[in-house]
């Protein structure tokens, strides 16, 4: 099968969805590549991906940003403006006459705008998720007033979007299952891969805590600010010793003013796989957001026994007190830390059981097999319409 991928970004091991999926399709098909840059370190970055062929269309970071306050007064998504520069246009339809692909993959909310500039190319979209749902949590519970205005803007105009994307049937990738009653025609569930092999430190472990997660991230910070403020004295006041090893990209002056009283911050690591070889549990405290939380995922395929709340486990559609502790206040989430930290065996079971929910769910095995299912519904598309 000849293969267009469209992204609005080189996918990386900072994208690491975008990146694994990517390497899988060009393991089995032709696949080129079509994606905008910022600067050289992201041209670099696409020479090294697994592609015959790619073009780069550039985006320079002040024009990203002049089309997304020029959206505000055209009804589209900030998002879709934002990665919506008309080179991109001109260069993708080039592609579809040059290359004549027998599928056009776009990655991601940003390029959803390309899917009519496609004609009949058939078109799969990874989207990821219904990212709108994020924006409408923003808008009720944001951090400050700027964040919920942002989600008030931004969660009608992408719902509007993905709307149509259901309306058109164009076949849409979701990483997260739908929550029951949710549920809508034409999606596809494919995980995000994840084999993460750690080698786990042999013996008794020290009573760390480890939170991991993009620090730039808003629902980020603020559940990682509530777990130190509500939860990590009565942590330890039960258990002493224990410590909190925050690792996370770009943090904001509030995190790096945590360090202290058993905190530590380790601010833009180049691997995370260190970190939990040496953690006793793992958190995830995100009380808002949408799909699947990467960072639950990781922790459990590494064996470290994790906590996290009811929002998070549902998505991802995993069990409390089998794959995770599940806890909702301050009071649960200071019990449930300090079980697992005092109780090894209990803890080592519920790793155990983590980690092959992860193999069974989100393995490159597993997702090969759900992304393969996925595009086997283009064929099914198309033998639906020559009916």
């Amino acid at each position: 099968m000849k293969i267009l991928f469209v992204a609005p970004w080189i996918p990386a091991s900072v994208r690491p969805r975008s990146l694994v999926i990517l390497e899988m399709l060009a393991a089995e098909h032709d696949v080129r590549f079509l994606a905008l840059t910022h600067d050289d370190e992201e041209a670099r970055l696409a020479e090294q991906l697994p592609v015959k062929d790619r073009t780069l269309v550039a985006n320079p970071f002040v024009g990203s940003m002049l089309r997304s306050a020029l959206a505000l007064s055209t009804g589209v998504s900030l998002q879709t403006g934002y990665a919506s520069p008309k080179a991109l246009t001109d260069a993708l339809r080039q592609a579809l006459d040059d290359f004549q692909p027998d599928v056009v993959h776009l990655n991601v909310f940003r390029t959803v705008h390309l899917v009519e500039a496609c004609g009949r190319t058939p078109v799969i979209v990874d989207l990821d998720e219904f990212r709108s749902e994020y924006y409408e949590q923003l808008a009720s519970h944001g951090a400050n007033l700027g964040w919920r205005a942002l989600g008030r803007v931004e969660a009608s105009r992408m719902r509007a979007r993905e709307d149509k994307l259901v309306s058109m049937g164009v076949p849409l990738m979701l990483s997260a299952p739908s929550l029951p009653g949710q549920e809508r025609p034409n999606t596809f569930l494919v995980r995000s891969p994840c084999d993460f092999s750690v080698q786990r430190q042999e013996g008794p472990i020290t009573p760390t805590v480890l939170f991991v997660g993009r620090l730039s991230y808003e629902a980020n910070v603020n559940g990682l600010m509530w777990f130190v403020r509500e939860c990590w004295q009565g942590i330890r006041d039960a258990v002493p010793d224990a410590r909190l090893r925050i690792v996370g990209t770009d943090p904001p002056k509030a995190v790096q003013a945590l360090v202290g009283n058993g905190i530590e911050l380790h601010a833009n690591a180049p691997a995370v796989e260190p970190y939990y070889a040496d953690a006793a549990v793992a958190i995830a405290p995100i009380f808002r957001g949408t799909g699947v939380q990467l960072k639950l995922i990781q922790a459990m395929s590494a064996g470290v026994p994790t906590v996290t709340t009811s929002m998070v486990a549902d998505r991802a559609g995993v069990q409390d007190g089998v794959h995770v502790s599940v806890a909702d206040d301050k009071a649960g989430w200071i019990t449930a830390v300090s079980a697992l930290l005092s109780a090894p065996e209990a803890a080592e079971r519920i790793a155990s059981n983590g980690r092959e929910w992860v193999v069974a769910h989100h393995s490159s095995a597993a997702v090969r097999r759900q992304l393969q299912t996925a595009y086997a519904s283009l064929s099914s598309r198309a033998e639906a319409d020559a009916s």
